[in-house]
């Protein structure tokens, strides 16, 4: 340590005085205790060879027969016996003895001197423990704190772990708690949300960072198991925070950077909180948006539409992609766009996620009552969806319940979706090619899209997104990209689909290039799905 001399532990120190005292008085058994009327508090103790330690003698007694063990056994043992005793704070004593005394002519004096400095040296140890703990705990949660999360980030990077898994929790408006209700409520507050991270994310991974946020890691974890304790851990946090959690998480299990997930973590965590500020700042009106949401939803005010699928080649329709309108009572039909980002804000996507698939299952069985020409049709999931934990499961139940064919139905997740990685869109794809329902990569050749998805992720066709193919005719760039996209999906068996094609041009490119399958308005806009049926169907 600097060239100073190593501490050592109070077992250590106590050893080393206890038996400098035992060789003093040529003694058989050393000990210090520190006692109350009724048990024994603190006990070291040294002892010759071949002679019994108490300790253990003391772990068998009851709590009624501590006093007689400290009387007959230890207090009152021999003449040759030589005890201090030393009253300490709160009506506890110590007792520092010497216990058959072989050496002659001994005073107390040593046993008093030494009993002054034993019980100083065990004051000392224990505020330096204190010390210790409070520089790596919280003081009002007993949670670690940021001093024990860099130590902690520090020896991770030193571990191979096979995955890792990171919560970012933050209470928002924690000072308009303390304000409004008193610092007690908002201790309180803060409190609960500790010990529920540690209810679901096992002691000594959870972490509060600052007075409003947390963190909680959890190693060699599966991203199902992850996304379930994160789940329910939210839905806990909810109830006892009035609402006011905000969350963001992060999920990998290859090239694990733990410090560049935590960052992933609370950025998405931030993102969220800007939300929440932005509508408090809108004076509250989100909860009766939600509830108009909600409302919505219940009376069918959201409007599934097709937008036709088109060979390339044959320009004849194959599929369609279900997308949806919102029928405003006031506002008219809204564009997504309007609707889309709110829906997420409020925690509302996945339900109307599931209701377009719902939709889209009636459609077909439907379709397959009638007699009409069966084409698979696709719904997009925002990331709120992907991440529910039984998605896959409300899908199959939709499936069963009207009767559809796997086969005719098609999932599209994007790797620019909310929360999502590349590793928990793997996992989440798989769990849906698992359910025997295709999957697409959609919105590629967007900024934010690389090809290692490709080499991670499990899919059956991929879409080109459309700011990609607006390129496509005068920018050579676009083309080789676009042209290595299909050339790399042709081998890996995924049919590719080009987004927003608009002129003819751009479909005589794509067809040069290879693409199999187009959309856009150089075919039609979305339509209704009667529309549908009467233009492509009857």
């Amino acid at each position: 340590m600097n060239g100073k001399q190593k501490l050592h532990s109070l077992v250590e120190i106590m050893n080393s005085v206890l038996s400098k005292i035992r060789n003093y008085y040529d003694s058989e058994y050393v000990y210090y205790i520190e006692k109350d009327e009724y048990e024994i508090l603190t006990i070291y103790e040294w002892c010759m060879e071949n002679v019994p330690w108490q300790r253990d003698k003391i772990k068998l007694l009851d709590f009624e027969q501590w006093p007689k063990w400290i009387k007959q056994e230890i207090t009152d043992t021999t003449e040759e016996s030589y005890s201090v005793q030393l009253d300490l704070e709160e009506g506890v004593t110590a007792v520092l003895a010497a216990v058959k005394v072989h050496r002659g002519g001994c005073t107390l004096e040593l046993l008093q001197a030494m009993i002054q400095m034993i019980s100083q040296t065990i004051i000392m140890q224990k505020m330096q423990k204190q010390q210790e703990y409070l520089s790596y705990h919280d003081n009002l949660t007993g949670l670690m704190n940021r001093n024990s999360f860099v130590a902690y980030l520090a020896e991770a990077e030193q571990r191979e772990l096979k995955s890792l898994g990171v919560l970012s929790v933050d209470i928002n408006g924690l000072k308009n708690f303390n304000k409004e209700f008193g610092r007690e409520y908002g201790d309180e507050v803060v409190i609960r949300v500790g010990e529920i991270l540690e209810e679901y994310f096992r002691p000594g991974s959870v972490y509060r960072m600052t007075g409003d946020e947390f963190l909680a890691v959890a190693e060699d974890i599966s991203y199902e198991k992850f996304m379930k304790q994160m789940n329910t851990a939210h839905n806990r946090l909810e109830n006892i925070s009035l609402g006011l959690t905000t969350m963001g998480y992060a999920w990998e299990k290859v090239d694990i950077k733990a410090d560049h997930l935590i960052f992933d973590a609370q950025n998405m965590m931030w993102n969220e909180k800007q939300k929440y500020y932005k509508h408090q700042r809108k004076g509250h009106h989100e909860p009766i948006i939600k509830e108009d949401l909600l409302t919505d939803l219940k009376e069918g005010n959201f409007i599934v539409c097709l937008l036709p699928i088109v060979d390339a080649d044959t320009e004849e329709t194959v599929g369609a992609e279900a997308v949806v309108r919102y029928h405003h009572k006031d506002l008219g039909v809204m564009n997504p766009g309007r609707y889309i980002t709110l829906l997420e804000e409020t925690k509302l996507s996945h339900y109307l996620d599931i209701y377009v698939f719902e939709e889209v299952c009636r459609t077909l069985a439907r379709w397959e009552e009638e007699g009409l020409p069966i084409l698979p049709v696709s719904v997009n999931f925002t990331g709120a969806t992907l991440r529910h934990e039984s998605i896959a499961d409300q899908m199959l139940e939709l499936v069963e319940k009207y009767e559809v064919p796997c086969e005719y139905l098609e999932v599209e997740v994007s790797e620019s979706a909310h929360g999502m990685n590349q590793e928990m869109l793997a996992e989440t794809s798989n769990k849906i090619r698992k359910a025997n329902i295709r999957v697409t990569l959609d919105h590629f050749g967007e900024k934010d899209s690389s090809f290692s998805i490709l080499s991670i992720m499990e899919f059956d066709g991929l879409k080109m997104d459309k700011g990609l193919v607006s390129r496509i005719v005068s920018n050579s760039r676009s083309q080789i990209v676009a042209k290595a996209v299909i050339d790399v999906c042709r081998r890996l068996g995924a049919r590719v689909t080009a987004a927003g094609v608009e002129t003819q041009d751009q479909l005589n490119m794509l067809k040069e290039l290879g693409c199999e399958y187009v959309q856009g308005t150089l075919f039609n806009k979305p339509i209704t799905i009667d529309t549908f049926e009467a233009r492509y169907l009857r």
